[in-house]
């Protein structure tokens, strides 16, 4: 006799150890779509840094007294609010920066050109 095909047994074999990683990679996956996510927003603070850095400079050198908290920046990504900014030395420090596009209930932020996520990893 002729048998093509798989038995029952086989194919529930088959899901079960799909099933198993399937649960191993999960948490993995998740992990990495996490930290990429960290990183865009970090990014992102670093990105509005920049551009007020660049803002404050080009109102500096056209010798106006310049309010870093006045200053708007030609900035065009993901919408960054900060609680505190300052400048020491002519250089920009940002505090409490969130991302419109990342958790709210991280906070970053921003010296000497690096952003720092400050409540988390």
């Amino acid at each position: 006799m002729n048998k093509k095909g798989f038995t029952l047994v086989e194919l529930l074999a088959v899901i079960v150890i799909l099933a198993i990683i399937a649960l191993i990679a999960t948490p993995i996956i998740m992990n990495v779509v996490d930290n990429a996510r960290l990183e865009a927003a970090k990014r992102s603070v670093e990105g509005y840094a920049k551009a007020l850095e660049s803002s404050y400079y080009i109102e500096l050198m056209a010798g106006e007294d310049v309010d870093i908290t006045k200053v708007t920046p030609d900035y065009s990504g993901a919408q960054v609010n900060c609680t505190t900014k300052t400048t020491e030395n002519n250089k920009v420090k940002l505090e409490g920066c969130t991302v419109s596009s990342y958790n709210k209930d991280k906070k970053f932020n921003y010296e000497d050109g690096k952003a720092t996520l400050v409540n988390g990893k």
